[in-house]
């Protein structure tokens, strides 16, 4: 369930005081464990959500919670009276707190991805490596595609994640899949990206385009192109291939 559905009704930091306290924390027996800050927090959120809905807490900061429910990532303050989404601005610091969260979990997330099932252009003297999530119906991923060239040559390897506009049977899915199981998918997906007609899909080829709908679903991306970076900072939208070889280098 997408948890900004469920609190639709919240604002940034909407107060869960009225949240009411469970009856066991009144009642609990003498003998019974102490019951930790991150627990009576978790209590007052399951008091708000209803305890159908499946949600993991973790340590983040003295402040805050880094909440987990899907691909979904926001802050919930340690007492659990407030919740947070969008950006939540460390001013002092000069950090957005909801990026972060979200590009820890993208780099756990890294760990999980399956690379001989992604198109890759590989660097003939690979330093670096990017995770693109594309489209090939998308403008800008198909501007994108044309720096690839200076990419390789800078030490960048690519991986591209494909998301076609369409679920399966659409027609942007079965080009998408037919580039896949062409005999040469690189130089298929070159042609795709020139608006070039695709060949027929082998109705025998194993493609892994589920696969990378998926994963893309995983991660809570959604537009194209969006440029995942080793570090699991993620880049919506074209970077030129000189300025992201920069953001690399930092």
């Amino acid at each position: 369930m997408n948890l900004s559905c469920k609190f639709s009704t919240l604002l940034l930091g909407t107060a869960l005081l009225s949240a009411p306290p469970l009856a066991a924390q009144s009642q609990s027996p003498v003998s019974a464990a102490p019951v930790t800050q991150m627990e009576k927090a978790k209590s007052k959120l399951q008091a708000l959500t209803g305890t159908d809905i499946d949600f993991d807490l973790h340590p983040y900061s003295d402040d805050f919670y880094r909440l987990t429910l899907g691909n979904e990532h926001l802050l919930l303050s340690k007492d659990g009276n407030y919740l947070f989404s969008g950006r939540v601005i460390d001013v002092r610091n000069r950090v957005d707190h909801i990026a972060k969260i979200q590009q820890i979990a993208n780099q756990q997330n890294i760990a999980n991805i399956p690379y001989e099932q992604l198109l890759t252009y590989p660097a003939p003297d690979e330093k670096y490596s990017i995770t693109v999530f594309t489209d090939i119906d998308c403008p800008y991923c198909r501007k994108f595609h044309k720096e690839l060239p200076a990419l390789n040559q800078l030490g960048v390897t690519v991986h591209y994640v494909m998301i076609p506009r369409g679920r399966a049977g659409s027609p942007a899915y079965e080009k998408t899949a037919a580039t896949l199981c062409a005999k040469r998918p690189n130089e298929a997906m070159d042609a795709a990206m020139r608006s070039t007609p695709t060949p027929t899909q082998n109705a025998a080829c194993k493609h892994s385009l589920d696969t990378q709908v998926a994963l893309a679903r995983q991660f809570g991306f959604q537009s194209t192109p969006t440029i995942l970076l080793p570090n699991g900072e993620a880049l919506p939208g074209y970077v030129p291939a000189k300025e992201l070889v920069a953001r690399l280098e930092k």
